[in-house]
């Protein structure tokens, strides 16, 4: 028989699962921004506002957990060790955007002020759980994207080719999200709208190319830009290959840093 304080001793508290998030997807767009701006314009001031987009990303899901369970009699352990992460993730963000000011001045900040409402309307779907909702997931990546610009700017960019960083990285993630979505339905045998995913693929391609034309971005971006259309066309075709989501996550990850990889490559052999 098991002893009175066996039984009454709590379940182990697994640090990962209070420390960091598993949602993929956040993973993939969070690294993208940071290393499409690290990539072309790397610097110490860009490496800290990295680090510190890093550490407020990684902030959400235990001030989450706290903030949802922080009524709670006598407030488990499981949630106060998730405060002291919120609140440790807090602070090396704030120290990172903060050597980040000293060392490149106020301009790398910009980004991150400007579409900090974008984050915000996450943040309020977020807590009502209600994160699931188009709005919400349009909203979290355009937001967490100020990462390149901030960077480029960090790393002696001018505005222009900073704000060009950010449209390249919106042409591949609205699109993609939506395309996602109408997948997720499909394997689930939902009837599906086939017109958000593919026209706002083609507008991904049009603005690529005209970004290229305009001498503002690379044509190998317009390129793979043609291959995420052609992927979506044939992924919510009748002839696509059935995929659980844990797939289609992965290959939409996949997708994504190949798109970086081509910029990056775009841009340092002006193809």
């Amino acid at each position: 028989m098991l002893s009175s304080a066996a039984m009454s001793s709590s379940p182990p508290v697994r640090l990962r699962t209070i420390a960091f998030p598993v949602e993929h997807g956040g993973w993939g767009f969070l690294a993208e921004p940071l290393l499409l701006g690290m990539s072309l314009a790397p610097s110490w001031a860009g490496l800290s506002i990295a680090l510190a987009t890093v550490a407020a990303f990684l902030m959400r899901h235990p001030a989450k957990l706290y903030w949802r369970n922080r009524h709670r009699p006598g407030l488990p352990l499981r949630f106060r060790l998730a405060r002291r992460f919120a609140l440790l993730y807090a602070g090396l963000a704030a120290g990172g955007f903060a050597l980040a000011l000293l060392l490149a001045g106020w301009r790398p900040l910009v980004p991150f002020l400007l579409l900090s409402p974008l984050l915000a309307v996450f943040g309020a779907f977020d807590v009502s759980n209600q994160a699931r909702r188009l709005l919400p997931e349009l909203a979290a990546p355009m937001g967490l994207a100020a990462s390149a610009p901030a960077i480029a700017l960090a790393g002696g960019w001018e505005w222009s080719g900073a704000a060009v960083l950010w449209l390249l990285l919106q042409a591949r993630a609205i699109p993609s999200i939506l395309y996602v979505r109408a997948r997720l339905r499909l394997e689930r045998g939902t009837p599906i709208d086939r017109r958000p995913s593919s026209l706002s693929h083609v507008a991904a391609v049009v603005l690529g190319a005209a970004l290229w034309r305009a001498d503002l971005a690379p044509l190998l971006t317009t390129a793979v830009l043609a291959v995420l259309l052609a992927r979506a066309l044939r992924g919510l075709s009748p002839h696509r290959r059935p995929a659980k989501a844990k797939e289609v996550g992965f290959s939409e990850l996949a997708f994504g840093l190949g798109y970086v990889l081509a910029t990056v490559l775009g841009y340092r052999l002006g193809l």
